[in-house]
């Protein structure tokens, strides 16, 4: 959910119903001899409606589930989903009279503010985490489509590189190359046949002998920095030696200027299309990592919730029957 100004009527709605939930609490501890108690009417009453909340808080996972439903939009679910969560947190500790409790009570008061928290947390990332995305990941693709994207980079590396040293002794990967504009579609299986076969012989003259001519030292060089430093990080998952040598933007371009002045100049124009191959591939773990930034909070705060209305539910029961 973005936080923005359409998210005022919320807040401001979430803000009233607290200062009428906390004014009739203080009207209820004046009037109640023994104090606040959760077995009281009153103290029933916050249980009612904190309950109330969280149930239609869990309502949430199967609305997303029928995106076509009547019952209002999934972002409208959402909003509410935030705000209600948060103002179901304080009828609860309305219901409490503000004490944290022990036992099972006290159990289902953690399991609430973890739940809280991550939810908390999760806003934010969904906050932070797109702008971030824009100005780090220019190059941001589809997630699932990520392992596609870097076997392609990969191979496009290699080809690079081979006009350089020849073959390389990798075999050419299965994968439909992908990069902006998506996979080339052949609705005809015999013309996608004849572009394999004028593409292998490209790919037989590349292997057979270098197509650009260099001293050898400089092409066993070449060979060297892109087998030991470049493709290692163009795999699907990188070393920590390799994300410490080509982990950021800075140190891409470091490390081939570097290159750009220790080799010929006929190699410059192979090593500028590495450079960019690189820095898409560390965008692209970027994008990862932010993904399951965004993601991985869900593992805590999901299962947490359900946990936390089957305890409501003893709870409840409990109290009744004791």
């Amino acid at each position: 959910m973005i936080l923005d100004r359409r998210q005022s009527s919320w807040a401001v709605g979430t803000s009233a119903g607290a200062a009428v939930s906390l004014a009739i609490y203080i009207v209820y501890v004046l009037l109640s001899p023994n104090g606040a108690r959760g077995g009281s009417a009153a103290g029933l009453f916050f249980a009612a409606l904190g309950t109330g909340a969280i149930v239609f808080e869990c309502l949430l996972s199967l609305r997303k589930k029928y995106p076509a439903s009547p019952l209002g939009r999934v972002k409208t679910w959402l909003s509410a989903h935030v705000w209600l969560g948060l103002l179901s947190f304080l009828l609860i500790l309305e219901h409490a009279g503000f004490r944290w409790g022990r036992g099972l009570a006290g159990a289902l008061m953690w399991t609430f503010a973890v739940i809280l928290v991550s939810g908390i947390f999760g806003v934010a990332m969904q906050n932070y985490i797109p702008k971030r995305m824009t100005e780090l990941v220019p190059k941001e693709t589809i997630y699932e489509q990520i392992p596609t994207v870097v076997r392609g980079l990969r191979m496009e590396a290699d080809e690079r590189a081979e006009f350089v040293t020849a073959d390389l002794g990798f075999q050419e990967e299965d994968v439909e190359f992908i990069r902006a504009g998506g996979i080339k579609q052949y609705f005809d299986p015999a013309q996608k046949k004849g572009a394999a076969e004028k593409l292998q012989v490209f790919i037989d003259k590349r292997k057979a002998s270098p197509q650009i001519e260099i001293d050898e030292s400089a092409r066993l060089a070449v060979r060297a920095h892109y087998l030991q430093e470049i493709r290692p990080f163009l795999t699907d998952s990188p070393a920590p030696a390799s994300n410490r040598l080509l982990g950021s933007r800075e140190l891409v371009a470091a490390y081939f200027n570097h290159l750009r002045t220790i080799m010929p100049v006929a190699v410059h124009d192979v090593l500028r299309d590495l450079e960019e191959i690189t820095e898409e591939r560390r965008q692209l773990l970027v994008q990862r990592r932010f993904h399951l930034w965004l993601h991985t909070w869900l593992l805590v705060h999901v299962p947490l919730s359900f946990a936390f209305l089957v305890l409501t539910a003893v709870h409840a029961v409990l109290s009744l029957r004791y």
